[in-house]
């Protein structure tokens, strides 16, 4: 497992005001799909922009990052329980969890390790969904 390479820290509060959020339906279709909504588990969360949200759709909201700045810049909200932890060691028990989720941090993860423990955290039939936002398209531009 590789270590934990913090680039966010420093600047977690702008992180927290700057970062965009994610569409409501993006969480109604994650809901749509698991086999219930009981615990969603977010990782690498950073501030906690999809866990807020995941938090109007599933019981139990718990929210990782390897960074405690980040924790510590988080959203609070109903439902949702931030910890300090990476990814690859989430802390949740075996085939707990409906929806393993990470939003816009996969990149960051030792995913073999990773993808390992989505497969021991997630119940029979629990979601893994890796989220990014839209890829811009352009069209080229010329000067006269």
């Amino acid at each position: 497992m590789t270590a934990f390479k913090d680039h966010f820290s420093s600047r977690a509060a702008d992180y927290a005001a700057y970062r965009p959020t994610y569409p409501p339906e993006l969480v109604d279709y994650l809901a749509s799909v698991c086999p219930t909504s009981n615990l969603a588990l977010d990782c690498g969360c950073g501030t906690g922009q999809l866990a807020v949200l995941l938090a109007d759709r599933f019981k139990c909201v718990i929210a990782t990052d390897a960074s405690a700045q980040q924790i510590e810049n988080a959203e609070p909200r109903e439902r949702v329980t931030y910890r300090v932890a990476p990814a690859e060691r989430s802390g949740l028990p075996d085939a707990s969890a409906d929806l393993v989720v990470a939003a816009q941090a996969a990149h960051w993860f030792d995913r073999p390790a990773f993808y390992a423990e989505a497969r021991r955290v997630g119940r029979p039939g629990a979601v893994l969904a890796l989220v990014t936002y839209g890829v811009m398209r352009g069209t080229p531009w010329s000067t006269p």
